[in-house]
């Protein structure tokens, strides 16, 4: 499966890992913890909220370093 893009699935969505800058999982000004990601391709960051995403974001924060750290 070698050439073949990989995706990280958050949700519903799909995230090409090799457009990931950066990510992580950080608090807002309320003390709501969120997952963040920003991409190459777009100047925004996606977040997802802990109390709005069906997944837990440390599970999810040690998937994406599984696939992306070296």
């Amino acid at each position: 499966m070698e050439g073949f893009q990989k995706f990280i699935r958050l949700g519903d969505e799909r995230i090409n890992v090799e457009e990931i800058v950066n990510y992580g999982i950080a608090e807002d000004e309320d003390e709501d913890r969120y997952l963040y990601i920003t991409m190459k391709t777009c100047d925004d960051s996606f977040t997802y909220y802990e109390d709005d995403v069906d997944f837990d974001l440390e599970d999810k924060l040690a998937e994406m370093d599984r696939l992306l750290l070296i």
